[in-house]
């Protein structure tokens, strides 16, 4: 699987990206406050709007511990427009709370202003349209939208998934040492370049590695071909398809996958562990990379139910990464409410 080789590409891309050459991987740089925008112990909400799942909390920050005062979990209505969102966000709203940040799981493009960090989606997401917000900012889109409405002046401050995780680590660990990576149905990874910015790298998209001929004909027939070639190989929304490919079989998701590893249920049980052990290498390439750009041990504040409960998969990934980063030690940790506590991170 020439390992090394990719590792060190990763590496390379890393470098180059860093000093703004354009590379395969996207990384997007996001700056956020130097002062905490909410004094200690006052109440501020937050809102993690996923795929599927809503979530709704009251926090408040004592020093840098936050603490969930009340949390709500809910199923999402489909967003097809702006305006049925910013409608939920207003059904939503606490009366008491003057900052609301928003955890938001799709594609966002940063923009810093007034000391806070808000975001513009560029596209439609896989469940939601959001036609008119497409193009605009969120953040300023809900602070009008509510002033409008009531009248109330509030301040929204509004990161994507993969940033949230990352910033939840600073509850405790140092900026420097902490990465975010999400390891589910798709993957990603995030990271603090000083104590003000850190970058998203969507490295999904990185693609300085051979795709195996499965990746290749997965790649043609998705939506989107040509993009995301690593996530094609490695991640839950893929994993499965590769065994399809692979064997003819007629599995419908990476978790039928691991019950076939683990024998609960029929198929080619060797074929199964091979694919969840090559993915775990080659995600490996991306950690050990990291650790190795960054030149410190490192914690990776891990989220998604592949890394976690995957085949073997954390086991593969932490062997790997100790071959191929051998100075630079790595530790996997989850932090509970990390969506939450990462959002609400984002006003100090």
């Amino acid at each position: 699987l020439e390992l090394q080789k990719i590792t060190a590409a990763f590496v390379k891309e890393l470098k180059l990206s860093a000093k703004g050459e354009k590379t395969s991987l996207p990384f997007v740089v996001h700056e956020f406050s130097p002062v905490p925008l909410v004094a200690d112990g006052e109440l501020f909400q937050v809102l993690k709007i996923g795929g599927s799942i809503g979530q709704n909390a009251l926090v408040v920050k004592h020093g840098k511990e936050i603490e969930i005062k009340a949390m709500e979990e809910e199923r999402l209505p489909l967003f097809s427009t702006g305006k049925a969102f910013l409608s939920y966000i207003k059904s939503h709203l606490r009366k008491n709370v003057k900052y609301v940040t928003v955890n938001f799981a799709h594609e966002l493009k940063p923009v810093f202003e007034n000391n806070r960090l808000d975001g513009i989606p560029m596209r439609p997401s896989k469940e939601h349209a959001f036609t008119g917000l497409v193009g605009k900012q969120l953040g300023v889109s809900i602070e009008k939208f509510i002033y409008e409405k009531f009248h109330r002046q509030i301040f929204v401050s509004v990161a994507n998934d993969t940033i949230c995780l990352t910033l939840s680590g600073l509850t405790r660990y140092p900026a420097a040492s902490v990465c975010g990576g999400i390891v589910g149905t798709g993957m990603n990874f995030a990271f603090f370049l000083d104590e003000r910015r850190l970058v998203n790298l969507e490295s999904a998209c990185f693609d300085k590695f051979n795709q195996s001929p499965e990746g290749e004909t997965i790649d043609k027939k998705s939506l989107h071909s040509g993009e995301a070639l690593f996530e094609k190989e490695v991640s839950g929304a893929y994993l499965y398809q590769h065994y399809n490919l692979t064997t003819g079989g007629k599995l419908t998701s990476t978790h039928e996958l691991d019950k076939v590893a683990r024998g609960e249920i029929s198929g080619d049980k060797q074929i199964a562990r091979d694919l969840f052990k090559r993915a775990a290498q080659l995600l490996a390439c991306q950690v050990a990379g990291i650790a190795r750009f960054k030149k410190r041990p490192m914690v990776f504040v891990m989220e998604g139910s592949l890394f976690w409960v995957g085949y073997n998969f954390r086991k593969t990934v932490a062997e790997t990464v100790k071959l191929l980063s051998p100075d630079f030690p790595v530790a996997f940790k989850a932090i509970k409410d990390c969506g939450i506590v990462g959002a609400a991170k984002l006003l100090g």
